[in-house]
């Protein structure tokens, strides 16, 4: 009686854990979504609008004045910063937090076969979110070193898993290969998202120091879009992993 009430309660707790998981990944993903759609008089002024605001009063007062042009010719802009800051890093940013929601939703099943593969689970889920976590505190792109901790913490799960669907698991964890299923695909495919992402950005040209992307790329705001819908059809899918 005893050993089932034990069971119990740690099966119950394992459930809390997962359910914290999917919610929190999914309210970070909503966040990210929000912030994105949330219209430009609502979000603070940036560097650019404070700009424009300053050039409206200005030819509203009379006072604009301009300047000469200048004898030098300007510096050729280089886009393949900025678009690594607008794309590359949104992309790597919002597959992270999704492959997260698959750990994250695949944990309990995973427990039931193996108190091992259940705790591997919700320590990936929570790397991923503790790694964009941490990505979205840099003000124009992360380290070279979290590059790499990304890099090659999504390509190790990847080759985890390529090992589980094709030979099993040594040491009589797996004996024989598992199905592939929809959660495998998704995690699979947003995990070599956040790989290529890193690996190109590891191989750009770096940012100026301390400058923050003015935004996001449109492709990334309607890849987090694909990314929140594609997680919600899978949860109401009730799809095995």
């Amino acid at each position: 009686m005893t050993a089932w009430v034990g069971a119990t309660s740690a099966s119950a707790a394992a459930h809390t854990v997962h359910y914290a998981l999917v919610v929190g990944g999914l309210v970070a993903l909503a966040g990210l979504l929000g912030a994105r759609l949330l219209p430009a008089a609502h979000r603070a002024p940036d560097a650019h609008d404070l700009r424009v605001a300053a050039l409206r009063h200005a030819a509203a007062t009379g006072t604009l004045q301009l300047r000469p042009l200048a004898t030098t010719p300007a510096p050729v802009a280089q886009p393949r910063a900025g678009t690594a800051v607008t794309l590359l890093l949104p992309l790597a940013l919002v597959s992270s937090a999704a492959a997260a929601g698959v750990h994250a939703a695949m944990g309990p099943a995973h427990l039931r076969e193996q108190t091992l593969f259940g705790l591997f689970f919700a320590a990936a889920a929570l790397a991923q979110l503790a790694w964009t976590a941490a990505a979205l505190q840099r003000p124009g792109r992360p380290s070279r070193r979290l590059l790499l901790l990304g890099a090659a913490g999504n390509a190790a799960c990847l080759g985890l898993w390529a090992l589980t669907r094709t030979v099993g698991l040594p040491l009589d964890l797996m004996g024989t290969p598992e199905a592939v299923g929809a959660w495998d695909l998704a995690a699979v495919a947003w995990q070599l998202v956040v790989v290529g992402a890193c690996v190109a950005l590891l191989r750009g040209a770096p940012p100026a120091p301390g400058g923050a992307p003015a935004g996001w790329h449109p492709a990334a705001t309607a890849y987090l879009g694909v990314s929140v819908t594609a997680l919600a059809l899978l949860s109401l899918s009730g799809a095995g992993g």
